[in-house]
Parts: structure tokens; sequence; C-alpha cells
């Protein structure tokens, strides 16, 4: 490009490039000794939400037999740039989603064709690997969006207008890649979904466009994405992380004087002011409190200045330069609030949730004793609709005591559950009632006719051919069996579980996983005994795995196949956002069971699309790729339980990393018998026995 007509084409690369590079000069983070360090020496490679194990069980692999489960070791933000053409990234409020997005932005510009490799932590246990960036001669635009701003209005501001941005930067020739960068999608509010759509559209009818959009994960994180467009959540800073920083950046040693190691400090923005206040980061707070008093020098001015931070956050101060980083302000608006009336804190959190959240629950932590807490939960819960669930869920996090205010609260909790707010809080909500108690009966039946229905489907080879198979009734599941009810069967038979999290509190209304086909039987026969004992089922019934066509029929009822291009799912026969826990919601794991009303089955069970894999009783064969035992279904000893430990059994549903090609009512996975996944799980029948 050094001839005369291709002038017109250098300028606004050259005006792109300049701008990205500028970055690289801006302050990040100030240091205790009163220097400041810029984003290109400064900045802190950041991981998400995502693994290697994650990855390499996109396709469905067996553990070793009795292995415990790996350490997890995450893959960083850059490496999902690199990997995928349309991209969100999530976190919570100082973050560093916007250091992340200049830092990218600086290195694509600052001259090579591409970044080069470089060790980064990926975990508190040592592992350690380069970071990876595998595209080249990538044109960073980056874009800070503005309230009520329109995709059409901010792509004006690049060169060009509109489509002709390809043809301004030379992209047209295929030379090169623009990478466009949307940091703060969120301060586009209502339009904000919009604005990503639009963004994502115009991405698509130019394959020289590659996208990352960044947005604060309250908000983001329910907004629902097409299937080419991943989403990944920022992690906080490990401890390897936050050392290596300040021994580097600050010559300190964190261990050694016990700076910034807390959990609190984890959050960048936090570690930033643990670090200039000598705090050990254990609570938000107290960091705060230190780094008040450090750069205020009095109580009077520190009073005056967490003012200051309330009227920024609530947009009534015309300097955007005080306190640029909302995390900041938000725990200093937290300060101020202690000494107002709680009216104060909920008015602002009513008119802007997402944002005023965090500071209500800073200043929950900041009220002088139960009752001053008590008179915060009560202002949340007062008003109508969306502002009182949004109140309860909020007030159930800051509740310190049990009693009628709890009580109060529980119905609210159960109607979010069930399709009252978006899929995250959804999730929030049942988190909460774990651990005070789930009042579902998460161990409930669904009963199923006898009858005839059509079993498999033309849309993959491993379920065809359809046929009608002829069934008796039973009863199933209306839920996976959840770590609450299979971890009383763990502990009373002292059985091996290597679920990291089953026994969480949390996190007891949520699929059990890690089980091994072989684990899900001896869960069986154990609650079978106990069933009989409690009399909950007759002499003649027995509790144990569905087999093949009995998963299928609970999932799809009488539903017919209609052709090779249409998959049937549980709740019809197209695709619906909000009604399952698969790759498409972003969840990237479990959650807790019966999280989405809208994907129930004709017989009323939950999740029978994504969340987990479910086992089945009927065998495979034993090669992954293609099933011994075939289409259509017959008495050929698929339902032999004593087969060897090579022969795969059948899983069924998908999981929450599997696409919605697979979170269907007829497509078939398996894994040996003594395999086992945080994607694995299983629910039961009741029938009677045969024979």
């Amino acid at each position: 490009m050094n001839s005369h007509d291709d002038a017109p084409f250098v300028a606004p690369r050259e005006r792109l490039l300049a701008e990205a590079r500028k970055f690289g000069n801006a302050p990040l983070l100030a240091l205790p000794d009163g220097s400041v360090a810029d984003l290109k020496t400064g900045y802190i490679p950041l991981l998400v939400n995502f693994t290697f194990e994650d990855k390499a069980a996109k396709g469905l692999r067996k553990l070793q037999d009795q292995a415990e489960p790996e350490p997890a070791v995450y893959f960083t933000a850059l490496e999902m740039v690199s990997d995928h053409a349309a991209v969100v990234l999530t976190g919570e409020r100082g973050s560093g989603k916007s250091s992340f997005a200049r830092h990218l932005a600086f290195n694509l510009a600052k001259g090579g064709p591409s970044i080069a490799p470089r060790p980064v932590p990926r975990n508190d246990l040592g592992a350690v690997h380069d970071e990876h960036w595998t595209l080249s001669n990538v044109l960073p635009l980056y874009l800070q969006i503005e309230p009520s701003c329109s995709f059409s209005d901010l792509i004006k501001t690049a060169p060009g207008e509109g489509n002709d941005v390809i043809s301004e930067l030379g992209l047209a020739d295929g030379d090169a890649t623009l990478l466009l960068i949307l940091d703060g999608i969120e301060a586009a509010g209502n339009d904000g979904l919009q604005l990503l759509n639009d963004a994502l559209a115009f991405q698509k009818r130019h394959r020289q466009v590659r996208l990352l959009a960044l947005g604060e994960v309250s908000a983001v994180k329910t907004w629902p994405l097409p299937a080419d467009c991943v989403r990944f959540d920022l992690q906080p800073l490990l401890k390897s992380q936050r050392r290596a920083a300040a021994t580097r950046l600050a010559g300190l040693d964190l261990d050694a004087i016990g700076v910034a190691l807390g959990d609190a400090a984890a959050n960048p923005a936090q570690f930033a002011m643990a670090m200039i206040s000598g705090d050990s980061g254990d609570t938000a707070e107290n960091i705060t409190d230190r780094w008040l008093s450090k750069v205020s020098g009095d109580p009077k001015t520190g009073a005056f200045v967490c003012g200051l931070a309330f009227d920024a956050l609530n947009g009534s101060l015309d300097d955007p330069t005080l306190f640029p980083v909302t995390r900041i302000r938000q725990l200093l608006a937290a300060r101020h609030l202690a000494s107002q009336p709680p009216a104060t804190a909920v008015t602002s959190f009513r008119k802007f949730p997402e944002l005023w959240a965090p500071v209500l629950r800073s200043l929950a932590v900041r009220l002088p004793g139960v009752a001053a807490v008590d008179a915060l939960v009560e202002a949340l819960l007062a008003g109508h609709g969306n502002d009182v669930l949004l109140g309860a869920l909020l007030a159930a996090e800051i509740l310190v005591a049990e009693g009628a205010l709890q009580d109060r609260i529980v119905p609210h909790l159960l109607e979010i559950i069930e399709g009252g707010l978006p899929a995250p809080q959804r999730e929030q909500a049942a988190r909460i009632l774990s651990r005070w108690g789930d009042p579902r009966d998460l161990q409930a039946l669904a009963r199923v006719p006898a009858g005839t229905f059509t079993f498999g489907s033309n849309t993959h080879p491993n379920s065809a051919p359809p046929n009608e198979l002829t069934i008796d009734a039973f009863q199933i599941g209306i839920y996976p069996v959840t770590n609450g009810d299979y971890g009383v069967f763990a502990r009373e038979t002292n059985r091996l579980w290597r679920s990291p999290d089953g026994m969480a509190q949390d996190r007891r209304n949520a699929p059990a996983t890690d089980l091994t086909w072989r684990d899900a039987l001896a869960y069986c026969d154990w609650l079978t005994r106990r069933w009989r004992f409690e009399s909950r089922i007759s002499a003649d019934e027995e509790v144990r795995l569905p087999t093949e066509p009995e998963w299928e029929r609970a999932a799809r009822g009488d539903m017919a196949d209609m052709g090779p291009e249409t998959i049937v799912y549980p709740w019809g026969a197209e695709w619906l956002n909000e009604a399952a826990n698969s790759e498409e919601s972003g969840f990237n794991n479990t959650c807790a069971v019966g999280l989405f009303p809208k994907g129930r089955s004709p017989y009323g069970c939950y999740d029978m699309a994504g969340q987990v894999w479910e086992w089945a009783t009927t065998l495979w064969g034993d090669d992954m790729a293609t099933p011994h035992y075939k289409y259509p279904y017959l008495n050929d000893g698929r339902e032999t339980l004593d087969a060897g430990p090579t022969i795969r059994r059948v899983l069924r549903g998908g999981c929450f990393s599997s696409g919605k090609l697979k979170a269907c009512s007829t497509y078939r996975g398996s894994l040996e018998p003594d395999g086992f996944w945080r994607g694995n799980g299983f629910r039961i029948v009741v029938a009677k026995v045969h024979g």
C-alpha cells in the first residue's frame, strides 16, 4: 500500500492505530510509593470461566477409573477472543474489563503482526502455560458505549460510516481483520441488547470483522445470545497473579507484609486500593476505609469525598474524571449511605438495580446491627412487580437473621425461580433457597402413561430411523437427582464422590454430577430399599435408571417425527431462548434444577434438555462415534446390566455445554460406565419389577 492511489486507505488505518497506541501510556493503577503504573507495564492478564477440561469435554470422554478430578486450569480472556469470531466478556465492576480491552487494542496497534506468547498462571496450584494469540494483522477499533447509544450512531464515529468502514480501512481486499471492540455495553441500558444484536449482524455481513463486547455481569448476563456468539465471565485475580504483579510493579513481597491477599483483593480495583493502603484485603469495606484514610487525610475530608462519590454514581456530578473507576464510586457511596435513611439507598437501587445492588450489599455490611439491616430489608420489600422481586433477591442476600422477614422473602424467591426474572437471577434465588432449605419437592415424580409413541429421529444418524414403540406406564423424576439427595446416600454408604461442590450449602438443589453409571445404579438400589421401608413405593416396585425409550417418552411425549430438518425438544419443535441450561444460556455450569419452566416436557419434567447428560440403563457399544445397538430399538441384549467396562452406556439430553443440536429429546450420547464428569448426572424411574 505504497502507491498514491492507496493513500486514502492508509490514513484511516493510521488514525485508528494511533488512537489505540495511546492506551499504552494511560494510567492503570497507583502504587504505594506514589508513582503510577501505565497500562503497558501494569496490565495483569485476565482469566475466564472456561477451563482446559471444559474444552476437552465438548465431546464426551472418559476420565481414568476412580481418578480424582483435575484442578481447574483456566483459559485467558485473550485466548477466547483469539478463538472465537464473536465474544462477550462479562465481569463485575472493577474486574478489569476496560483495561483488558484497551490493552488488547494497544498490543494490536503497536506494530507487530501478532501478540507474542507469554507465560500466564492458570490457577493457584502452580499451573503456568503460555498465552497464545493465533491471529495476525488485526486492526483494533475500540468504541466506548454511551447511554442510549445505537450501533448505527456508534459506527459513525469510526473511519467512514456504516458499511463504508470496511472500504475506508482497506479491508475489502482481505489483507487484515478488524476487531470491533464495544466496551461498557451495559451503558446503553434498555437498548444494549439491540445494539449488541446490530453489531453481531454487522460482523456476520463482513468476513473481515470480529467482535468483542464487554459488559457488567449483572446486566449483560441476562441477555439471550445467538449460538455463534460465546460469552465468558472474567475470573478474579489469583493470589499468584497478585504476588507477581506486586513484586514486578512495586517490589513488594505480599506474603511477608500480609497485604492484598484476602478474598476481596481478588477484584483488580480493590487489589490496587489494598496495595496503596497496606490492607490485608479480606473485606472490601476495610480496604475502602484504609484507602480513604490514606488519600483524604482526615475524617471530614473523607466524608466529603464519599458524598461526591455518591453524587457521581447518581449522575448528578458533571466531572466524569472524579473517581473514574465505578467500583471505587460504589464503595465510597456505600460508606456515605451508612449515615442516611434506608429509603435514600433504595430509591437509587430502584432506578438502576445493576449499578446500585453492590452498593447496598456493602452498605448492609456497614450498618450497626440487625435492626438497621432489617429496616433496609423492609424498604427493599416495599413496592410492586419486578421492584419487589429485585428487592427481595437483594434483601435475601443481606438478611442476617432467620424469622418473619425470611418467611416473607421465600415466596418471592420461588416466584423468581418460576420465571419471574431472567435466568442469572433465578439461579441466584435458588442458591439462597438452597442454603435456607428449598421448599420444593425435589424428589417429586411425574406419571407417564403406557402407550405407543414415536421413538428416534432422522436429525442424526445415531438416532435414526424413527420407529413406533409401545411401553408400559412408569413414573420418572420431575428433576434430575440433586446434590442434596445424592449426598445423603454418599454419607450413609461412605461412597466415594468426586464432585468438588457436591456438599456445598448453596448447591444442594443443583444436579448431582461427577457420577459414574455404577454410582447411579447404586443410588437407585439404596433408594429402592429406603422408599420401600417408608412405604413410598410397594414391594413390587423399584427405583432404577430409565431405559432409553422411557427417557425419550418422558421428554417428548406423543410428539411425532417431523423430518430430518426438525429437532424435537421437550417443549416443541422450535428452539426457545430461556428454555434450557444449554450452551446458549451462557452458564457454562450446572444450575439449580427447575429454573427453566419454558422447557418442561409434556409430563412436567424439568431439565430434560441441557443441564446434565443423564445416564440410561441402555447399552451403546464400544465405539464412541457409532452405536453398536442401533435403531429400531429391539430386545437384543441392550438392557443387560452386567456388560463389561468397555461397553459404553447411553447418555441423553445434553448438558450445559451442549448446543441446541444436542440439547434435545432425541440426540444420543454415550460414556463408559466408569467414566464421570461435571456434566453427567441422572434422574430416576419408579416402575414395576419385571420378572
